[in-house]
């Protein structure tokens, strides 16, 4: 790779951005309340709502990754963006606001609420495994390879500063400060995609370049690929426990519901200029340049010296604020859903916050040690993901949406049945009909559900909402 080229006014630009980070978190520092820590008291606004949906959102997956598919597949990328679009639009017409009047803190407290706390500590145990290799491990990957590419600092190294950066943040504030930096940080992201999708596309000399350099299929979809590509990436955001985290910060469910929505604009867009970077690396960038390192790269050789502090900000944002999130998210099921569910059932407020405190530190340093020991994040991320969505995604949505009566052994053995099945689906290679071994999960978790509750002694009816705010 050619001279990075990383001028003064960069270098200062990447200080003031990480100073003001810090300051932020300082700061905003979070009352003795565990409500206050875990989801802002409930009090957050719409505009910053929005600001940490979008931060946390789009993350450093979606930059390296959209960008990363754009320039191996072409437009293949596209039915994702419009398959999460879609799906962020339903979460905001039909779970966002009922999400806010059930009330809690963490997305396994729903399985709780509905089939009991055995429930609710499986799907915690699930959850908290995924977060840590999408949300934790995979986002200090990504920033490793930021700073080896773009500053040239050894990726390890990259990889522990931006740890304790996090921890930092995260410990001091919860989520206030999460929120409020997360604002920051989208302001520096959007900043940074819009410059970067110009410079890009005009050193690609724009379409004509593109078309030029890229094959007849990079303008094609084909179909079984990209059910391939939603199932195995899309779902998981119907039941993620970061975006659960928001809807549970709303100040009420009205704005828990317009956040949502609005956010489905500019996540999409975000996607699909990176997705057009992807094309433009065609042009700019050596054959055979790696996925991960597509987005990193073109920055490092398109953008000029004084803007590429603000691109190089941009990425260090959308990864810092997806990991910062996922670590309060995880810290927060393992106080919620297994300590004051199964540990401690009378733990106070007090006892709880410091859990959660605890495995802030905790959390950040696991996902560090995954990072840095596992040769495969993402194998690490596509096991996880896959337990957890096949498992728990028909549970929850039958406990949340359905009047029919509910099961605990019909929905203990969906959870285990599906998500297990999954695991060893992706683990063994089973394949049918081409798809991906979630959709297996969710297949037998859902026929599980449904077999087994009509016939289930415990089965009850229960109403989720009754009690709310």
């Amino acid at each position: 790779m050619e001279n990075i080229n990383i001028g003064i006014l960069d270098y200062c630009i990447l200080a003031i951005y990480v100073c003001l980070m810090l300051g932020v978190g300082f700061y905003f520092k979070a009352s003795a309340k565990m409500a206050d820590y875990a989801v802002a008291d409930k009090k957050l606004g719409l505009s910053v709502l929005i600001g940490t949906f979008l931060a946390t959102g789009i993350g450093g997956g979606v930059l390296t990754g959209s960008t990363g598919n754009g320039y191996a597949a072409g437009i293949m990328e596209l039915p994702k963006l419009i398959a999460l679009f879609g799906i962020n639009i339903f979460l905001g017409l039909f779970m966002a606001g009922k999400m806010r009047k059930i009330g809690g803190f963490t997305a396994p407290q729903m399985l709780g609420k509905v089939y009991g706390k055995n429930c609710q500590a499986i799907g915690g145990i699930f959850c908290i495994i995924f977060q840590m290799g999408s949300g934790i491990a995979a986002q200090y990957v990504a920033l490793g390879t930021c700073f080896k590419v773009l500053l040239g600092i050894d990726a390890r190294i990259g990889m522990a500063i931006g740890a304790v950066i996090i921890i930092i943040i995260t410990y001091s504030s919860g989520m206030w400060g999460v929120a409020i930096t997360d604002y920051i940080q989208f302001v520096f992201l959007g900043l940074g995609v819009l410059v970067a999708t110009a410079v890009c596309f005009a050193s690609a000399d724009g379409w004509q370049g593109i078309a030029s350099a890229a094959p007849e299929s990079y303008f094609e979809i084909d179909p079984v690929s990209s059910i391939k590509l939603l199932c195995s990436t899309s779902l998981a955001v119907l039941i993620d426990g970061n975006r659960y985290s928001r809807f549970f910060s709303a100040k009420d469910a009205k704005t828990a519901s317009r956040a949502a929505l609005i956010t489905a604009v500019p996540q999409f867009l975000v996607g699909f200029f990176a997705m057009v970077m992807g094309l433009a690396a065609l042009v700019v960038l050596p054959a055979g340049t790696p996925k991960d390192m597509v987005f990193p790269s073109l920055l490092a050789i398109t953008i000029p010296t004084g803007l590429k502090g603000l691109c190089i900000g941009a990425l260090i944002a959308a990864i810092l604020s997806t990991a910062d999130s996922y670590i309060l998210t995880t810290s927060t099921n393992v106080s919620i859903d297994i300590y004051k569910n199964l540990i401690n059932p009378n733990a106070t407020d007090t006892q709880t916050l410091k859990v959660t405190r605890f495995s802030v530190i905790g959390a950040g340093v696991v996902g560090l040690v995954f990072a840095l020991l596992l040769p495969d994040v993402i194998g690490l991320w596509t096991l996880s993901s896959t337990a957890y969505i096949g498992g728990c995604l028909i549970p929850m949505m039958y406990g949340l949406f359905s009047k029919k009566k509910k099961s605990y052994t019909a929905a203990m053995v969906a959870i285990l049945g599906g998500g297990l099945f999954a695991v060893i689906s992706e683990m063994y290679g089973f394949v049918l009909f081409d798809l991906p071994a979630i959709v297996y999960g969710i297949v037998i978790s859902a026929v599980l559900l449904f077999l087994i509750t009509p016939f289930a002694k415990d089965a009850k009816e229960v109403n989720v909402e009754v009690g709310t705010e």
